[in-house]
């Protein structure tokens, strides 16, 4: 049962956005739906010369989604169009074509590259140790957190931004109570404490003065491991699925690849390892008070993200609301014990 923000499509339609996007010279020999996300609907289509590209359409119109949900597909194009741009390398899609034509398919829709690689969300299910991919990963992203953001928050008209990191993350917060607010989404705690809770330990992210473009939704199933060519285990084959993005903290990124749990306290985390060996001169990671409160502090936000958006992802979502809460009130004791 798919979500309720994803489009219906059938493969004739898929292929017709595809032709429409790169051609009528380009024959399109079948398609086929993607899984593993719950907010777009994704396929791949195939094309005549062997190659493959992913198709990703918007949410049809009427969807109800969340404030900084608006505009997603353009962002995630800007995002993959950004690192591309400024980092030689980095292993995301290109953006083929992003199309906008409500008359005929109901929404934007977005083209880009078919990278090489099977989710590590899909591989961890086998015979598979994933410390090497996940080295690479702290790597990569130690790479994109050099490149500088203009403001702080989401880009695009309407979404929340500022000139300060602890004045857009509150602002994210509130957009995000507001709309648990509009949907009746069950929260474990009271919108009220839940404000107060981050107000109180926000004052930690005044320490971070210069925006980055942050992936935030990095959990397994957007990033993309393959076999290495000489046999020896797997290699970081790509990251996908970057509307999300926004220009923020660094620390974003350490949550969501650790999903369920706490990276802070899992010594030695191949990721770190990875992050440290680019962006640190002593070559490894440590902790400070201040990042420890604000890693707890983002993991609150995404654990509320997936608390807010149950009512607009559909019955199987709900399946999963008493987990989500167990989750997000861990998260604010959490946050919490940091600014007590």
């Amino acid at each position: 049962m798919s979500s309720p923000t994803q489009r219906r499509l059938t493969p004739e339609q898929a292929a017709d956005l595809v032709r429409r996007s790169l051609g009528p010279d380009r024959r399109v020999t079948g398609a086929s739906p993607l899984s593993g996300g719950g907010f777009a609907a994704v396929w791949r289509v195939d094309l005549d010369d062997g190659s493959a590209v992913v198709l990703k359409t918007a949410p049809p119109t009427g969807a109800v989604l969340l404030r900084y949900e608006q505009g997603l597909l353009a962002a995630e194009a800007e995002y993959f169009r950004l690192v591309r741009h400024q980092l030689a390398g980095a292993p995301v899609p290109e953006v083929l074509h992003l199309g906008t034509d409500r008359d005929h398919c109901d929404g934007d829709w977005l083209v880009m590259s078919l990278l090489p690689g099977t989710p590590l969300s899909v591989l961890r299910d086998g015979p598979v140790a994933d410390g090497a991919v996940r080295y690479e990963l702290g790597r990569v992203l130690a790479r994109l957190h050099t490149l500088d953001g203009p403001f702080f928050g989401y880009p695009g008209e309407g979404r929340r931004s500022a000139p300060t990191w602890r004045a857009a993350f509150l602002g994210i917060i509130d957009d995000l109570l507001d709309d648990a607010d509009r949907l009746g989404s069950e929260l474990p705690v009271p919108a009220a404490e839940i404000r107060r809770t981050i107000s109180a330990a926000s004052g930690v992210l005044d320490e971070v003065k210069r925006p980055t473009p942050v992936h935030f939704d990095l959990w397994d199933g957007n990033v993309l491991a393959e076999p290495r060519l000489d046999g020896a285990g797997l290699r970081l084959s790509g990251l996908v699925d970057g509307e999300r993005w926004l220009y923020g903290d660094p620390l974003v990124d350490f949550v969501s690849p650790v999903l369920f749990g706490a990276i802070e306290e899992e010594d030695g985390h191949p990721l770190l390892r990875g992050y440290a060996s680019v962006a640190s001169e002593q070559g490894d990671w440590t902790w400070e008070p201040g990042a420890v409160a604000r890693v707890r502090l983002y993991r609150a936000w995404l654990y509320l993200v997936m608390n807010v958006e149950i009512p607009t992802r559909g019955p199987m979502a709900a399946e999963h609301r008493t987990g989500l809460a167990g989750l997000l009130k861990k998260a604010l004791d959490a946050v919490a014990e940091s600014s007590g």
